[in-house]
């Protein structure tokens, strides 16, 4: 039987970008491809009002080709790939429409930044952050929280969603089951810290395609569980 867990919703906030996506050492490589010039006297403030400005300069599918060459590899996305989505940012969610969707994360990067720099002029960027707090009923439960999977958070989150969330609308068999292979294109980010008297907080970060439904009125209780392990042959 599996482990069922009390749950405390914490916090839920929209967020159009996230801090860390961007640093000085990316707006400098933006900087290098737009030929910029020395940037050595830039302050990282500087850095990132010139990295803007170069881009806003450029028409909106070259500075989204710009971007998507910095986010992704040419594993990820090949040329044409990259050119065909370069044009579609500027009217689509590719965060959330993209038909790969391990590509959603690096979509949000791009995205974020593109419409900082146009003030605009793209679609807006919705992600979500949740926090919760998450206690097991029995102490069998705890040994999931230390080592958090990505189908064990959605499980958990899960609990606080009605029927009618995406999220069960499309995956509810696979939060029913033993493999949620797809979890890992939902769940960007995760971190956790120590709650309140032996409970563990949890942070979960993705699009708010799939977590604006996260809207518990109360703490509620719920089964959650990682993917069970296939046995090697």
């Amino acid at each position: 039987m599996h482990p069922t867990y009390q749950v405390r919703p914490l916090g839920s906030e929209s967020i159009a970008e996230v801090p860390t996506d961007w640093t000085p050492a990316d707006y400098r490589a933006i900087l290098d491809a737009t030929e910029y010039g020395d940037t050595s006297a830039l302050s990282d403030e500087e850095l990132a009002e010139m990295a803007c400005m170069s881009l806003a300069d450029l028409d909106k599918p070259e500075s989204a080709e710009l971007l998507l060459k910095h986010v992704f590899t040419d594993e990820e996305l090949n040329t044409g790939q990259i050119e065909n989505a370069s044009h579609e940012m500027a009217s689509e969610k590719l965060w959330e429409e993209y038909p790969e969707p391990d590509k959603h994360r690096g979509f949000f990067r791009a995205a974020s930044l593109l419409y900082r720099a146009y003030n605009g002029g793209f679609p807006r960027v919705d992600g979500r952050i949740v926090t919760i707090s998450v206690t097991p009923e029995k102490k069998a439960g705890a040994e999931h929280l230390t080592e958090l999977t990505p189908a064990f958070v959605l499980r958990l989150l899960a609990g606080g969603m009605d029927d009618h969330a995406l999220l069960h609308r499309l995956y509810g068999d696979e939060l029913a089951s033993e493999s949620f292979p797809s979890a890992p294109n939902i769940t960007w980010d995760v971190t956790t810290k120590p709650g309140e008297n032996g409970a563990t907080e949890i942070t979960v970060f993705s699009s708010d395609y799939w977590l604006d439904a996260f809207n518990p009125a109360n703490d509620y209780v719920v089964t959650a569980y990682p993917d069970e392990i296939p046995e090697e042959d």
